[in-house]
């Protein structure tokens, strides 16, 4: 059965719906699956690329811009006419929908969308906000087999604009239990942060794996520093960097906030850290979160969507809001009582195990995928 994945950005871009997709590529091969991928092609890049159970195929032309949108949407329907899968799977409900609109009218498949995210900047609120936004949303409703939700806030949000209960699956996004372990001490913690290049004491280390945008916050992070113990590793790339740099300036804080570009393994950061952190208040199930959890990483994050089924009963620190001041009292309670820290990274690397495993969510997607295409 040939399933063809459109989604915006892919590798060479290391984000959280990326990872999922390249980790569950292997995965999906394995329950009898021909995995595509069709995503635009930043400079550089190879039109065609053979990776571990994907085929990657980069459409030509402007990458950037409304061109590049109408660019990508057009041909990524071209490619569902030209290579007739069984089911196409819609990362997001903006240009990759309308492709599988377009594409699908032309050659009927079944098409399967998953939300990435919900709330304010989410995926509904993004297309309700572009030309005819309301219009494309009841479309999507009545003519998609599959809507993929991460959460109950996902799933609630799907309901209240047009789209039937059973067209729902709540399928979570999974993490791989086995690369993201907990470190086995605190010297291999302490020799973990050496071989990043950080100092290798006792100070806690605190971390945000992720994208450098004003939806993620992680400026609050930042100001939160000024009144926390410990140091600051962040991780990622985008639009924000020279912003976040000249703040960490201006409070004084280079010598304990450290911005490094993106891994391609993080694991490694999360066993050298003491607490990852969520800023963020738009999210559909954050796969850093995830990772962290794995790791027996304590996370304390603000109100998201999706974040208290992940942290709730004692996985993780759900914060009240997610002021700075708020941030720093969490991150002081925790250095000083290293006991609960340790308790709860326990019980959220139980349930990652337990609930969140990469093989549990490519066996509920396969067995979504093979219901839709009968």
């Amino acid at each position: 059965m040939r399933v063809l994945m459109v989604i915006q950005s892919y590798l060479p871009v290391l984000g959280g719906a990326q990872r999922q997709v390249q980790r569950l590529g292997p995965l999906l091969e394995a329950e009898g699956f021909e995995v595509i991928v069709v995503t635009r092609r930043p400079p550089g890049t190879p039109l065609r690329e053979a990776q571990p159970g994907i085929q990657v195929r980069r459409v030509p032309g402007p990458d950037t811009g409304p061109g590049g949108s109408l660019n990508f949407t057009a041909r990524a329907a071209r490619e569902i006419v030209r290579l007739r899968p069984d089911v196409v799977h819609v990362h997001d409900l903006l240009s990759p929908a309308t492709a599988a609109l377009l594409g699908t009218a032309l050659r009927p498949a079944p098409v399967a969308a998953k939300v990435l995210s919900t709330g304010p900047g989410g995926d509904v609120d993004r297309l309700l906000h572009k030309p005819a936004g309301a219009a494309r949303l009841r479309l999507l409703a009545r003519r998609f087999a599959a809507f993929v939700s991460l959460s109950a806030d996902v799933e609630a949000e799907l309901r209240e604009h047009g789209v039937p209960a059973d067209r729902v699956w709540r399928i979570p996004n999974g993490v791989d239990t086995g690369r993201f372990h907990p470190a086995a001490s605190a010297d291999e913690r302490r020799a973990g942060r050496a071989a990043l290049g950080l100092p290798a004491d006792d100070q806690p280390l605190w971390l945000y794996c992720g994208r450098f945008a004003p939806v993620k916050r992680v400026d609050l992070l930042v100001e939160a520093l000024v009144d926390a113990p410990g140091r600051l590793l962040l991780v990622g790339e985008g639009g924000e960097e020279d912003a976040l740099r000249r703040l960490v300036a201006e409070r004084g804080l280079s010598d304990r906030v450290t911005l490094r570009p993106v891994v391609e393994d993080p694991a490694p950061l999360y066993r050298a850290a003491d607490a990852y952190l969520s800023a963020s208040t738009t999210e559909g199930m954050s796969g850093s979160v995830l990772e962290a959890m794995a790791t027996a990483v304590p996370v304390v994050a603000a109100p998201a969507s999706g974040m208290d089924e992940l942290l709730g009963e004692g996985a993780g620190v759900l914060l009240a809001d997610g002021a700075p001041s708020t941030f720093a009292a969490a991150l002081g309670a925790l250095a000083a009582d290293p006991d609960r820290a340790a308790a709860v990274g326990g019980i959220a690397r139980e349930r990652a195990v337990a609930d969140y495993s990469l093989q549990s969510t490519a066996t509920q997607l396969a067995r979504m995928y093979r219901a839709i295409a009968r």
